[in-house]
Order: C-alpha cells, then sequence, then structure tokens
C-alpha cells in the first residue's frame, strides 16, 4: 500500500480578527493535494506569529503555551493519521479531520444524522421551506425506524453501514408495507439522500449508498376540472352550509390557483391595488417562498365579499383543515356527479389548465400566477391543454369526414 502525502502546517488567519484584534491559528491538514482546516481556538496578535515556522515568537509565557500546544496537536495528528492508515483505511483530510474532533462514522448514527438535519431544518420553516416539508422529513425519519426494526431488529445503525443493500430493503417496505405510489416512495428516499449527503459532505461517510440507485418516476396525468364540470360545481345548490362553504373555497382555488397552504393563510394585507386598478392577490408560497400575483377575478371577489365577516382571525377565507376538505370536497363530487377524484389540489390544476391556458393566457403569466421557480414545472400542463386540442381536432375530423372533397 502506497502512503499518501500527507502535510501539516499551522496558520493564522489574519483576515478573521476577534474583537481585540487577535487572529485565530489554525492546523491546515493537506492529504493527496486536499486540505481542510482544524480550529485550535488560540488568537494571538498578528505580528506576534512567525508565518514561515508555524509558530509564535515564543518570548511570552502565553506564546510558550501556545507553541507547546501546537506540538502536541501535531503529534496527535500525525498519530492518528498513522493508526487509521495501518488499519488499512483510505486516509482523506476531510476523514481524518472528522476522527480528530470525534465526528467519525464511529460516532455518528443514522437517526443523529436524522435528528440533527431535521433540527436545523426546522430552524428554515417561514423563511425558505415550509412546515408541511419538514414534517416529511419526519415521516421519512419514522420509516426509517420502523424499517431498521422490521428488517434488521435494531433501533438504529452507523451512517456507514447503509449500503445499497439497506437502500434497496427500504424501498420494498415502502411498497410492500404502505403500498405506496412509486412516485411517492421515490420522493421518500430522495428526502433520505438529502440527509444522508451531509455525512458524506462531513466526512462521516465512507461511500455513497445512493451512487447507483436509480430513481424511477412514472408518468402522471394531472387531474383538472373541464369547463363544464367547472360550471356544474358553481350552479349546484348544496344541501348544508358546510358543504356551500367548501364549494366556495374550492371554486375561488379553481380561480386563482393558489394552494390550500397559501389560501388558508390569506388576509387582508395580501389584497392589493394591481396595475389596471383593480384588486389582486400579492403573497409568497409557503412550499417555496416563490412570490404571487394574482388579478382577481369577478368570481373570487364575489367569494371574498360572500365571506367578508364569517372568516375570523382576520382570515380572508373560512377554510378548515385539509383532510376536512378532501373529506367534504368527496361529497360534493358525489352530488354533483363529478366522477374525479376532488382534492382541494385539483383546483390549482384547474386554475391552470381550464381557466387560464385553456383561454389563451400565456404560459409565462401563467408561470408567474401559480409561483413556479421554473417554466418547464408549467410547461406540464401546457402538455395537457395541447393534448386535449389534439383530442378536440381528431373527433371533429371524424365528424368531418362526409365533408372531404
Amino acid at each position: 500500500m502506497d502512503k499518501s502525502t500527507f502535510s501539516i502546517l499551522f496558520i493564522m488567519q489574519k483576515g478573521k480578527p476577534n474583537a481585540e484584534g487577535n487572529a485565530p491559528i489554525f492546523a491546515r491538514i493537506t492529504i493527496n493535494h486536499q486540505m481542510t482546516h482544524l480550529a485550535t481556538r488560540y488568537y494571538l496578535p498578528p505580528e506576534r506569529w512567525l508565518p514561515k515556522e508555524g509558530r509564535t515568537v515564543g518570548r511570552t509565557k502565553e506564546e510558550k503555551e501556545v507553541n507547546a500546544y501546537l506540538d502536541n496537536l501535531r503529534g496527535l495528528i500525525f498519530a492518528k493519521y498513522n493508526e487509521m492508515f495501518l488499519a488499512g483505511e483510505v486516509v482523506t483530510a476531510r476523514k481524518l479531520k472528522c476522527r480528530l474532533i470525534s465526528k467519525d462514522e464511529k460516532s455518528m448514527t443514522l437517526l443523529e444524522l436524522f435528528d440533527d438535519y431535521i433540527k436545523n431544518y426546522a430552524k428554515l420553516v417561514g423563511h425558505t421551506t415550509s412546515k408541511v416539508t419538514h414534517d416529511r422529513y419526519l415521516l421519512v425519519r419514522k420509516r426509517i425506524v420502523e424499517y431498521m426494526g422490521a428488517e434488521y431488529n435494531r433501533s438504529d445503525i452507523s451512517v456507514n453501514e447503509v449500503n445499497p443493500k439497506f437502500i434497496n430493503g427500504f424501498e420494498i417496505f415502502l411498497r410492500t408495507q404502505f403500498n405506496l405510489s412509486t412516485n411517492y416512495v421515490m420522493k421518500t428516499i430522495l428526502k433520505f439522500k438529502s440527509v444522508y449527503q451531509v455525512a458524506i459532505d462531513n466526512g462521516w461517510a465512507q461511500k455513497n449508498p445512493f451512487a447507483n440507485f436509480k430513481f424511477r418516476y412514472e408518468h402522471t396525468e394531472r387531474g383538472y376540472l373541464t369547463m363544464e364540470e367547472l360550471t356544474i360545481l358553481m350552479q349546484k345548490a348544496m344541501p348544508s352550509k358546510r358543504l356551500e362553504q367548501i364549494r366556495d373555497v374550492f371554486v375561488f382555488s379553481c380561480f386563482t390557483g393558489l394552494a390550500y397552504c397559501d389560501a388558508r393563510a390569506l388576509t387582508h394585507e395580501h389584497i392589493i391595488t394591481g396595475s389596471n386598478n383593480r384588486p389582486w392577490l400579492r403573497t409568497h408560497r409557503q412550499k417555496t417562498s416563490a412570490p404571487v400575483d394574482v388579478p382577481l377575478l369577478d368570481v373570487p371577489l364575489q367569494i371574498l365579499a360572500k365571506y367578508e365577516d364569517c372568516s375570523g382571525n382576520d382570515r380572508l377565507l373560512p377554510i378548515p383543515a385539509n383532510q376536512k376538505c378532501n373529506d367534504y370536497l368527496k361529497e360534493i363530487a358525489a352530488i354533483c356527479g363529478i366522477e374525479k377524484r376532488l382534492t382541494f389540489h385539483l383546483a390549482r390544476h384547474t386554475f391552470a389548465t381550464t381557466v387560464t391556458l385553456t383561454n389563451g393566457v400565456p404560459i409565462e403569466s401563467v408561470s408567474k400566477m401559480l409561483g413556479h421557480r421554473s417554466l418547464k414545472t408549467t410547461q406540464i400542463y401546457a402538455k395537457i391543454v395541447n393534448d386535449k386540442l389534439a383530442e378536440d381536432m381528431t373527433n371533429l375530423s371524424t365528424r368531418l369526414q362526409h365533408l372531404a372533397m
């Protein structure tokens, strides 16, 4: 086994002084031209540092103490490197640093990794992500725990015990135990991969077990209501106030494109006067923090006026929990004779296809109103509209065959 190139250099980062003007000292570890820096937690005046020697001037008691510490640290780094090398490990600068600060694969478990990731992710809720996404990471952690208990009879494992077999087994577990769709399983494993990447980036994991995993997604049709179905829904008398209320907020989303969480969070401050002197909605998507600007058509304005004094808490609309909404929408679909699976999110698809794109609204405008960060996401709806157009023209061609010359 050839020994890798290895060096230790003590440096002072003069560009990062503390409040007293003292600069920090770091150990620069280089292995095979890859370097990392290890903090010594010592600060000194820059003029007392000798860059070529990698030491202090050494005249004061404090400086002598620093030099002695650096000598001991150098010996410790060399000893840890030799220990890893003689054990047959492939030593990298990052792995050596992690071992020195006791954050190696022996001390980092999979659930510790998840807990640390979720703790940091929670700080981003309301800024760059939503609580819904945060909770999905919690669910992935729960599924991992269930999988380890069922298949390995263990409550936790080290990060380096995660291998391709573990990942493939987790996929099978999700499919067989919970009867999940392919796309849901792939999204779950993708979140698992995002968490595990932290272990790879920090040198806590020796290999990337996801390197050869193939993420396979199935094409799914985006459901939406046709104009005929939407009209029936709007005009049908509801047998109870609660169903009428849910129908109205669903229709509101059909004409604004708002997702459930964004519609539920609307308050009066989100209503502005647009460039056409008409009311607009101005908000941000909770899922992506992308800005959303939607001119309010007559239908959503009428709904807002209807519930002006009914919502409370300054909210514009009285919208219950998402599960209740979807349960009530099933009843509404049956009452209206709509055979499609009616969910609140279907309203967003209906806005993109039936209300806007089908009526000639440019796709760039639709993308902005939906709060999409990429036009490619909106183009999914454009494909649906084109498919419907092709189907309609094929039917027309069949009906006009007798007119052929």
